[in-house]
């Protein structure tokens, strides 16, 4: 989504990019005077479906008469300079929104707690007091379990009027279909190269284009997680990593050392061990593509390194039969919050052994 020009766009929103279809298939329902109550966003993790919901919000709230639903279908998600509802929105401080994510003191298992989807059900019941909508932002339903789905199904079944659920997740799937039936899904793509590059230079003006280029490759079109691979360290560990996986003989204490670092336990540590997860099961699969001689997409140059020896000590099944052992034991070692340093600590001992002769 691109904005216009400053004399008819608010230049405190970021510019958000890609994701029209999205764009269109919104304003349109609002256009037609068929806006669906619930809308399930889906997508890889990172892609930005947190800030799509929250800038459709925004043009939803608008009280310009320049912008949300008075403004043409062709210009999508403009927003006119200085318009208060959007205002409120962007701060977070608009009283017809709520928005609901993990919360971060005291919540040992990440999730959305159920009081906090039962403390929505009253808030969207509420006649809108100055937007003329109400709209929730559930980020991410990815973090709700069964009960906590149970309990938003009713409003689902008998929605209020004049409401907007947003339900983002990066594991449809997962969910109920009770759920996935009474929302109108927008399934959102990965950034191409050029897009994600462009949202990462919005993000780091002055970084370092070659660490952006990295950051890039290995985030998969998914600017977000490219910020939490950054910021989590996970993306230096796992250079670090491959360093040592691609020398014939494994550095044991270095690798404990990098280990350390990146399966950091409890919530702090929560992106760095997602990371892990994210960027050893990309090896395992993009080194399994070489053996079978498929093609593969960019990769860095250390992961070059590390692919080509990974491809030299195991085949092609073997590679596979270990990323979907390795996805299925992370989850498990970080649900029962297992020592997670020590678990990839052996994990890649085990990647870095021969299983061909």
């Amino acid at each position: 989504m691109r904005e216009t020009s400053e004399e008819n766009s608010d230049t405190h929103w970021p510019e958000i990019i890609g994701h029209k279809s999205f764009e269109r298939s919104f304003v349109e329902a609002q256009h037609r005077d068929r806006m669906h109550h619930a809308w399930l966003l889906t997508g890889p993790k990172g892609i930005g479906k947190a800030a799509l919901a929250l800038r459709a919000t925004a043009w939803l709230m608008a009280e310009d008469a320049a912008s949300g639903g008075y403004g043409v279908v062709d210009t999508g998600f403009t927003v006119a300079s200085g318009d208060s509802g959007a205002k409120l929105v962007r701060n977070g401080a608009h009283p017809d929104l709520n928005v609901v994510a993990p919360l971060k003191e005291d919540n040992k298992s990440g999730q959305i707690k159920i009081d906090q989807i039962r403390a929505l059900i009253p808030f969207m019941m509420h006649k809108p007091g100055r937007a003329g909508w109400r709209v929730a932002i559930i980020d991410s339903m990815d973090e709700v379990n069964r009960n906590g789905a149970n309990a938003l199904l009713k409003m689902l079944e008998e929605p209020p009027e004049r409401t907007v659920l947003f339900l983002l997740s990066s594991r449809p799937g997962r969910l109920p279909p009770t759920i996935r039936s009474r929302c109108r899904v927008a399934r959102l793509s990965p950034l191409s190269r050029d897009e994600s590059d462009d949202v990462l230079r919005q993000i780091w003006p002055d970084a370092d284009a070659e660490q952006l280029k990295i950051l890039s490759i290995l985030s998969e079109g998914a600017p977000g997680r490219a910020l939490m691979l950054a910021e989590s360290g996970a993306a230096d560990c796992y250079q670090a990593a491959c360093a040592l996986l691609s020398e014939d003989r494994l550095d044991r204490a270095a690798l404990v050392t990098i280990c350390g670092k990146w399966g950091k336990g409890g919530a702090a540590g929560k992106d760095t061990r997602l990371g892990a997860t994210m960027l050893i099961e990309r090896l395992l699969r993009l080194s399994a593509l070489r053996v079978a001689g498929a093609s593969i997409p960019d990769v860095c140059g250390f992961e070059d390194r590390v692919i080509d020896a990974m491809s030299r000590r195991h085949t092609g099944q073997k590679l596979a039969e270990m990323q979907n052992d390795f996805s299925r034991e992370a989850a498990q070692a970080d649900s029962l919050y297992l020592d997670f340093a020590l678990f990839l600590s052996r994990q890649l001992t085990r990647f870095h052994q021969k299983s061909l002769p």
